[in-house]
């Protein structure tokens, strides 16, 4: 054979091995890319998976005092949790914490049975505070102090125990119609608790007949004093910036102030201490009261340029009343005085 004969030869050989070299790369990578696309299939595209998310699990009764006692108005928080075993929470905390809370070996007493002489009790040591009780008198106001806690509570733990170890999905629509549901009951439970000793309460309505007429006088100057001070410092504080809003002259500051001072809204003489912490509740609890003041009179204390911003500030507090009111910081009915000795009111007017 010749050198020319056997070179093509060679080549020819070599293009076979090259191109049987070829062959099994692709079918091998077809077949590992087939393999993949199986895989795929078989995890993230099955009918099963699509679309589904994961679930967000709470647990209502976690959530139920924590609402209740520790929010206010139409504040709410959202205590985590993904399981309930063997009588116990594990509730997911920030930064990957786990807090472990036990489903048994409850409080003796009820969580609101406690809660609501705890208030009561800060009640009776403001009365006594301010006009001195005897021992039979302080004896007498806390088994009504008693009375009122024991009937709250007794209906408060009716409605906890319809969520107690209550876990939702609140990615899932029925989860969230019953975290609504819970809120409009914890809702009522928290104006139950506002409510608690007003004039309605056993409470309240015993100080008539258990207090003198000189300790009920004392009392009543003691609670309007309180509201007067805490009144006028949230006014004090809404005129600070409205001076800095308005450019207020000294005489408009002082004439807005008088329409302020004289309009004292009935705040509660027990709000909690940071009922009031929201800085937007403070400004639009006294733009409501200013919205009441005779227009006319407004604007003829301002200048035309100054009433276009305060009268859309008025307009505000006006269209906010209804949310204010919720927020639990205004008695809706008679004060907390009970309805006795009305020479000493009408005196107090």
């Amino acid at each position: 054979m010749n050198a020319p004969k056997q070179k093509r030869l060679a080549w020819s050989a070599v293009t076979m091995v090259v191109c049987s070299m070829h062959a099994m790369l692709v079918s091998g990578v077809m077949g590992m890319t087939q393999v993949h696309a199986d895989d795929e299939v078989l995890v993230d595209e099955t009918p099963e998976n699509q679309g589904q998310r994961q679930p967000h699990m709470i647990d209502l009764g976690v959530n139920f005092d924590t609402n209740l006692f520790d929010r206010h108005g139409n504040s709410w928080t959202i205590r985590g949790g993904n399981i309930a075993v063997r009588g116990q929470i594990v509730i997911g905390g920030r930064g990957g914490n786990v807090v472990v809370m036990s489903t048994e070996n409850r409080a003796p007493e009820s969580p609101a049975l406690l809660r609501a002489r705890a208030a009561g009790q800060k009640r009776i040591e403001r009365i006594d505070s301010a006009c001195g009780l005897s021992a039979a008198q302080r004896q007498r106001l806390e088994l009504a102090l008693e009375s009122d806690a024991r009937r709250f509570a007794a209906d408060i733990d009716a409605t906890r125990a319809r969520y107690l170890d209550r876990q939702v999905n609140m990615n899932d629509p029925a989860g969230q119609k019953e975290w609504h549901a819970f809120q409009q009951d914890v809702q009522r439970c928290r104006e139950q608790l506002r409510r608690l000793y007003d004039s309605g309460s056993l409470l309240v309505t015993s100080l008539g007949t258990t207090l003198d007429e000189r300790q009920l006088a004392i009392l009543l100057d003691e609670q309007a004093a309180r509201r007067t001070y805490q009144w006028k410092a949230l006014v004090a504080e809404a005129l600070t910036r409205l001076d800095d809003t308005l450019a207020l002259t000294e005489k408009q500051h002082d004439t807005i102030e008088m329409f302020l001072v004289s309009r004292e809204p009935p705040l509660r003489t027990d709000i909690p201490p940071n009922a009031l912490a929201d800085a937007n509740l403070r400004r639009n609890l006294v733009l409501m009261v200013l919205a009441d003041v005779d227009a006319k009179e407004l604007r003829a204390a301002v200048s035309d340029r100054q009433w276009k911003t305060l009268g859309n500030l008025t307009s505000q507090g006006r269209a906010m009343r209804s949310w204010i009111e919720q927020q639990g910081v205004l008695e809706t009915g008679a004060t907390d005085a009970p309805k006795v000795l009305p020479k000493v009111r009408a005196k107090m007017r």
